[in-house]
């Protein structure tokens, strides 16, 4: 059944809107309103109904679907003063009211059970499709996590429609859910407080949030300048703010980008804030977050003399909760650190990496540092498909976190593909500008590999981190490929740090591809090294 109204066709089985034969870029959520008014065209559609047929039980606020609508005017001609394909009907709801032709007879195919089945399958299979908020983490009672509220962005401007800083809001909660170390308040009640009729403490109090984000929206021309920040509820002290300039060519590619950028800075000082409070608590006093947080730390910064102390407190933390995904997730990643760095080695750290990495994606399906960290782990197991198809899980569900990103471009980039590699380590340092060092790991590989080796030494220098022999093994190959006099002090160190190494497996183990391994070598035995 294909609908044909005006210049456009409608194909539920291609899912495509098309203009003169041309498709018409529209989203999925927008099509399937489209799609749904189309088919109850001889009747008042409500807002209720609109939403319960087209996000199935999902919980949306009015102004998703207005901004919807908005869309969906937008993308066939239509115009909310001359409502000539979709009539808004005061208090009651939608109707499409533009004359529809089908192919076959109109009648007998609305009719048909056949093609309304096939529709309501095409809605789901395309719903199935989309990314949806992760569910909550069964944490237990004994973890701790941090409460967010976002109040609706405020309009600053003249220009600029409601439903624009509403979606906007919608965007950032329904993101900042991917974060699964935070617990963030629905829109549904976040909502209630659009005119900061009261204190913003208060608001937070009712809301049982410890941290507020406030915003505002400013159009200046064809310019759009957001505005936020992040406040701690018991003080009133911003934490942090920012504000986020962009042409207004799209509104909605606006949207995202700046949605994006938000949630990604929230994300990281949030956890930063966290940590610090952590770090002021006695042992006895850590419930099972405080532990992860802490252990994190080692994570970061790969430094060999906190690795002990890191599985010790992700063990506590599991013991503490033994239904705590990430703390199983972040172990899986301290354990391979014992075969990656031979880090206080214990038997079998492959398994009980795997195994710790299985149980997290268990408890926690939609745990994205759950899947990156069993991608690493079936990286090391030398199953390239498995490590691919985790890695873009992780991603999937959460493309803004820089730890993720920075992690899938590292490994991506041991194995060859350096240039994808450099591009998501690139994302992961733009959305973390304090990141740690290994973050410019993949740089130096794709600068050695292109030849550039005047480029490897300067990041190096930005790695920036004595106990990671890696850096010393590429530094001193770049040194040896110059000529350079300093090639043997980096041989030096590189053996320093790890005296057992012999860098032929030692790359080997690494799954650096056969030209890969033998360009590093060459450097390596220009600068004196000999197995």
């Amino acid at each position: 059944m294909i609908y044909k109204f005006g210049a456009y066709d409608l194909d539920p089985e291609m899912f495509e809107l098309r203009r003169h034969g041309k498709p018409v870029p529209i989203e999925p959520q927008v099509f399937n309103v489209l799609l749904h008014l189309i088919e109850k065209r001889e009747q008042i559609v409500s807002r209720d109904a609109l939403i319960d047929a087209v996000w199935q039980g999902r919980v949306v606020s009015d102004t998703t679907l207005s901004s919807r609508i908005f869309a969906l005017r937008k993308a066939v001609g239509d115009t909310g003063e001359a409502q000539n394909i979709i009539r808004t009907v005061p208090r009651r709801g939608f109707r499409f009211v533009a004359e529809v032709r089908c192919d076959g007879d109109e009648a007998a195919s609305r009719e048909a059970d056949g093609d309304m089945v096939d529709a309501a399958a095409a809605r789901q299979e395309i719903m199935a499709a989309e990314p949806r908020p992760a569910a909550a983490v069964s944490s237990g009672p004994a973890t701790f996590m941090p409460t967010l509220v976002v109040l609706p962005f405020r309009i600053a401007s003249e220009g600029l429609d409601e439903y624009f800083c509403d979606g906007l809001t919608e965007d950032v909660i329904a993101n900042l859910t991917h974060f699964r170390e935070l617990r963030v308040i629905a829109s549904a009640s976040s909502f209630h407080f659009r005119q900061r009729d009261v204190p913003l403490t208060e608001i937070a109090a009712k809301l049982g949030a410890g941290y507020i984000v406030d915003g505002s929206v400013l159009r200046a021309g064809d310019r759009l300048r957001v505005a936020v920040q992040l406040i701690e509820a018991a003080s009133g002290v911003s934490l942090w703010a920012d504000r986020y300039d962009r042409q207004l060519e799209d509104i909605f590619a606006v949207q995202d980008a700046i949605t994006h950028m938000i949630v990604a800075s929230l994300g990281v000082r949030m956890q930063d804030t966290a940590l610090t409070r952590a770090l002021l608590k006695s042992p006895s006093e850590m419930d099972a977050y405080d532990c992860l947080l802490r252990a994190r730390r080692y994570t970061a910064t790969l430094d060999e003399k906190m690795h002990e102390e890191a599985r010790e407190l992700l063990e506590r933390a599991i013991r503490l909760d033994p239904n705590y995904a990430e703390a199983h997730a972040l172990l899986a990643n301290v354990y391979l650190a014992e075969y990656r760095f031979e880090a206080n080695p214990r038997p079998n750290p492959i398994e009980r990496a795997l195994a710790m990495a299985l149980k997290a994606t268990q408890l926690d399906p939609q745990s994205a540092y759950a899947h990156c960290w069993l991608a690493i782990v079936h990286f090391f197991r030398k199953d390239i498909g498995k490590f691919e198809a985790e890695a873009q899980r992780a991603m999937d569900l959460n493309p803004n976190d820089p730890e993720i990103l920075a992690e899938v471009g590292h490994y991506l980039s041991f194995q060859g593909a350096n240039e994808r590699g450099m591009e998501l380590s690139g994302r992961a340092q733009k959305l973390n500008p304090l990141h740690p060092g290994w973050y410019h790991f993949s740089a130096a590989l794709l600068h050695y590999h292109q030849c550039d080796y005047e480029d490897v030494l300067v990041d190096v220098q930005r790695i920036s981190m004595p106990d990671f022999y890696w850096s010393h093994m590429l530094n001193a190959a770049a040194l040896g490929q110059l000529g350079h006099p300093e090639a043997a002090q980096s041989l030096a160190l590189m053996k320093t740090v790890k005296p057992s190494i012999r860098a032929a497996a030692e790359i080997q183990k690494w799954n650096t591809p056969p030209r890969d391994a033998a360009h590093i070598m060459e450097g390596l035995r220009k600068a004196g090294y000999d197995e």
